[in-house]
């Protein structure tokens, strides 16, 4: 019986495997982990619609034995609730991004990459400048940046749905940290003035600016790291884009070599899926990737094509009720990032062979190690363009 979650770490190329399911089995049962796996574009697309198909929850042994403030977050995260408290805190949530204002990229990754010839791409941009971006575009001060910068990688483990003990004092430890920076920026934000008795609508604001500080630090970082790969190994040379066609390969590259490459969904009702059936109470694990390059959708699915018609109907930032609320936000980013990059410095890859982290739902580069040269002004060709960070 095929073993439907795997490492990403243990695996060279998984859309072989997507590939063949889309073709044979777009529908299939694990017994071994008892969970239901689907590919196909139209039935994964169907499930993140369904008010039936709910987030998992967070294990409750592990979360109770979590302190006051981090129960606290984990509780009021739109990311993680389901109907009926879903909408009011994607309300909320929306409520934030009206006051995130887009910072200046360019700047930022000249600042982070500074003088070196040599850097890890991924230590020192992906994880770095998407927090960063978040952080300054709320207006944060240098010395909050300071202190919450280094802690982004920590705050992550909050949505881990099963922590040991070490992990359960860390995420106490980091959010408690955490928690009275942000509370204390958001009081001073004139957008955001909430009552001063109203100690549940501050909660939601608090825990949903941590959870996008934590989104930025897993899906950016992932983002950034792909959409590099792909500039460097399309033919096509990628000083020569401009702001609109980044943007298209921004999204192409979450198309065809997305960063998550699955989440799961409990059914509350039962559902014919494919010509099976699906019960209540069944676990189903909907493989994005594989959906994002379903032929049933996509033209020559598995070529890397930015100018190919269709291609934002992707399922990297899901759909429905929780359709990622930063889509807009993560890929203007990656685009300015990727236009400032190439205008501003030759970039040569160092190695070919990749290695990814030991995630079962997300693909993420662990190291790209690439030299950079930075173009003298009177030497640039071309110049650095800025794409407007909403859209």
């Amino acid at each position: 019986m095929e073993n439907l979650l795997f490492s990403q770490s243990d695996v060279a190329d998984p859309f072989t495997m997507y590939r063949r399911h889309l073709l044979d089995q777009p529908v299939a049962w694990d017994e071994a982990n008892r969970i239901w796996a689907v590919y196909r574009h139209a039935d994964c697309k169907r499930l993140l619609q369904s008010e039936a198909a709910h987030i998992p929850a967070l294990n409750p042994d592990s979360e109770r034995q979590l302190g006051a403030t981090a129960r606290l977050v984990a509780g009021r995260l739109a990311r993680l609730a389901n109907p009926p408290s879903h909408a009011g805190f994607r309300q909320v949530l929306m409520r934030l991004f009206e006051q995130l204002r887009p910072p200046a990229v360019a700047g930022l990754l000249n600042e982070l990459l500074g003088d070196a010839a040599r850097v890890d791409w991924v230590d020192a941009v992906c994880t770095r400048l998407p927090l960063l971006a978040v952080l300054k575009g709320f207006g944060f001060a240098g010395g909050d940046i300071e202190r919450l910068l280094p802690l982004g990688a920590r705050l992550t483990q909050v949505m881990l749905p099963n922590k040991s003990p070490q992990q359960l004092a860390d995420v106490d430890e980091v959010i408690d940290a955490v928690y009275p920076v942000v509370d204390r920026h958001l009081r001073s934000c004139s957008g955001l003035l909430v009552p001063e008795d109203d100690e549940e609508t501050r909660a939601v604001l608090n825990a949903n600016l941590i959870g996008m500080l934590i989104q930025s630090v897993d899906a950016g970082r992932g983002l950034l790291a792909n959409v590099l790969l792909q500039a460097m190994r399309q033919a096509e040379a990628p000083a020569r884009l401009d702001a609109a066609q980044w943007r298209a390969w921004v999204t192409e590259t979450l198309r065809f070599d997305p960063p998550i490459h699955n989440t799961r969904r409990v059914l509350t009702e039962d559902m014919q899926i494919g010509g099976s059936l699906l019960r209540r109470g069944d676990t189903v694990l909907l493989v994005l990737a594989a959906a994002n390059r379903d032929p049933a959708m996509f033209e020559r699915p598995d070529e890397f094509d930015p100018r190919r018609a269709g291609n934002e109907t992707h399922l990297a930032f899901g759909d429905g009720m929780h359709r990622c609320a930063a889509r807009h936000f993560a890929e203007a980013l990656a685009a300015e990032a990727m236009a400032a990059l190439f205008a501003g410095y030759r970039v040569r890859l160092e190695e070919r062979e990749i290695a990814y982290a030991p995630l079962v739902n997300a693909r993420l580069v662990q190291k790209i190690m690439v030299e950079v040269e930075r173009i003298q002004d009177d030497a640039r060709e071309y110049c650095t363009v800025t794409v407007p960070l909403k859209s």
